[in-house]
């Protein structure tokens, strides 16, 4: 009887423990919900929670960053090179979000884009060549024809 008792009693503690992890989840901030979503690769999930946190404050560079990386993981690059040019607009100091802009551009297979966005940051940025030069994911984009032409004017 005693053993009755104790799994009973067990039972009850584990389904109240459950019940309140439910509870708990079902009342998550939405960020926090991305975030859960994005720990666990859950990319298509995250996607329509942070895209509805940029609708409700676009002025958040953060926001569109974390849009740019859900949109990235996606394989989506127009837009998240969209998303991370409006992140690097509102905060022009992000060199992450600049960096993404040309990794998506990269990933993307984009070497006009790649360029384009390239003659923008020179002006404002001299040293990106190199720092461009460096980076071994840029290496197709590098030794393409539209970037060598690039680097022949300047």
């Amino acid at each position: 009887m005693k053993n009755l008792i104790f799994t009973f009693l067990a039972w009850v503690v584990s389904a109240m423990v459950s019940a309140s992890v439910f509870a708990e989840t079902a009342t998550l901030k939405p960020i926090d919900q991305y975030y859960a979503h994005v720990s666990a690769s859950e990319w298509v999930e995250a996607l329509p929670i942070i895209r509805s946190l940029v609708e409700a404050d676009p002025s958040m560079p953060s926001r569109w960053f974390q849009y740019g990386t859900c949109l990235e993981a996606l394989e989506l690059y127009p837009g998240a090179i969209s998303a991370f040019k409006s992140a690097y607009e509102l905060d022009s100091t992000d060199y992450g979000a600049q960096y993404r802009i040309f990794k998506n551009y990269a990933l993307a297979g984009d070497a006009a884009g790649f360029v384009a966005f390239a003659r923008e940051e020179v002006l404002k940025t001299p040293h990106i060549v190199e720092l461009i030069a460096q980076r071994q994911e840029f290496q197709e984009i590098t030794s393409s024809d539209a970037y060598q032409e690039f680097l022949s004017q300047l």
